[in-house]
């Protein structure tokens, strides 16, 4: 048959951005950091990695583990953010960063959830797993059970906030970079709102006539930056998981997040320096691209039994898809498993197309028709029989 083959379409996609910012070579951060990634927030894609499977001390970014829990006990609805929590003692003596709970005071639920994520408080979270779980050890149960149904397959913690057990460091939690990313993602994909948490430069509460600076140090310095999570210990070094929108006017669906984590940095100029590249690189030399329109065909093929014997074919969606700057994009269009003999309705799927992105294939799409094709009549189809005979 006419139609049983493959067709190779390419493009050479020269990705031309709109922003002024310089152009960025591919970076290097790996030097006196102990990990490093850059990637998308919604697709996963990973733009830069170093050292990223290495099971590293996790520190306080341990508490989006602990905000993650208890938003979804919220959702369960096991506990309230309107919840009046009773601080225990325990949590009260909670030692290195703390927010100042006093052992009797009661504190709403949501306030807690705000306390460990923008200004880092220990006690803070200890009081939120007493509250979701009943005791530390319970909530700490809870914080695997977690890890494990979304697939975070390195992640050890021994209590909610990421402090080490005793001064000397020999024990406290872990992870892999890969799986801190996985997890920060998870977070944001499903629970967008946390970044009306992450965002805020500062904790300001008048009822206790309490005002402190956010422990991010990049949201007073950066605009684009709106999260997310800090960190420190002495074997963890400075830590940093931050994110970034990225927002097109002019086509919502090119809109995207970029997510990075520094670990381990030695200096908190460093630490800064080096997640603001990651960011920037992920948003400067990548961008979401609109690589297909379903408006218009991307093949035309013959139906040799139809009133009309040409079809022009297409996706049935627009396609987007995340591109470096300078790709090139190729299509690889199949029809073998198709018959496409008449009658065609409008959306029927006649083939498939492959994605290649520099060579890579990266997704395959179903190629539909754009319109309904009538069988041709016998008279017609006995006429162009015979004219294929003369014209043989």
């Amino acid at each position: 048959m006419l139609n049983r083959f493959k067709k190779s379409i390419s493009f050479v996609l020269i990705i031309m951005l709109l922003s002024t910012t310089a152009v960025f070579a591919d970076i290097d951060v790996s030097s006196d950091i102990s990990a490093a990634i850059s990637g998308d927030v919604e697709t996963g894609e990973i733009f830069y990695q170093h050292n990223i499977d290495q099971v590293v001390p996790i520190a306080s970014t341990t508490k989006i583990m602990t905000y993650l829990v208890a938003k979804e006990a919220i959702e369960k609805g096991e506990v309230s953010e309107k919840d009046k929590v009773i601080v225990s003692q325990y949590a009260a003596d909670t030692k290195g960063s703390s927010f100042g709970l006093a052992a009797g005071e009661e504190i709403s639920f949501g306030t807690l959830i705000d306390i460990i994520l923008i200004v880092s408080g220990n006690d803070a979270a200890v009081a939120i797993a007493e509250h979701v779980a009943g005791s530390e050890e319970a909530f700490v149960e809870k914080m695997h059970e977690t890890a494990e149904r979304i697939g975070l397959t390195t992640a050890k913690f021994i209590n909610p906030n990421g402090m080490p057990i005793d001064l000397e460091e020999t024990d406290q939690n872990f992870m892999s970079t890969r799986d801190l990313f996985e997890l920060a993602r998870y977070i944001i994909k499903n629970y967008p709102e946390v970044i009306e948490i992450t965002d805020r430069e500062n904790l300001v509460l008048p009822e206790r006539n309490y005002e402190k600076a956010a422990t991010n140090p990049l949201l007073p310095e950066n605009e684009i930056v709106d999260g997310f999570k800090t960190g420190y210990t002495d074997k963890a070094g400075l830590c940093l998981i931050s994110t970034a929108p990225v927002v097109i006017q002019e086509d919502e669906n090119m809109n995207r997040r970029v997510l990075s984590v520094v670990m381990g940095a030695k200096s908190h100029r460093d630490r800064e320096n080096k997640s603001m590249d990651l960011l920037e690189y992920g948003m400067y030399e990548f961008s979401k691209e609109k690589l297909i329109s379903k408006d218009e065909a991307i093949d035309t093929i013959i139906i040799p039994n139809g009133k009309e014997m040409t079809l022009d074919v297409g996706t049935e969606n627009d396609y987007y898809h995340i591109v470096k700057k300078g790709s090139e994009f190729k299509t690889v269009i199949n029809y073998d498993e198709y018959e496409n003999l008449a009658p065609i309705s409008t959306g029927e799927i006649v083939g498939e197309a492959e994605i290649y992105i520099d060579e890579e294939l990266v997704d395959t799409l179903e190629i539909v028709a754009s319109k309904d094709v009538e069988k041709a009549g016998f008279f017609t189809r006995a006429f162009r029989y015979l004219r294929s005979l003369l014209y043989k």
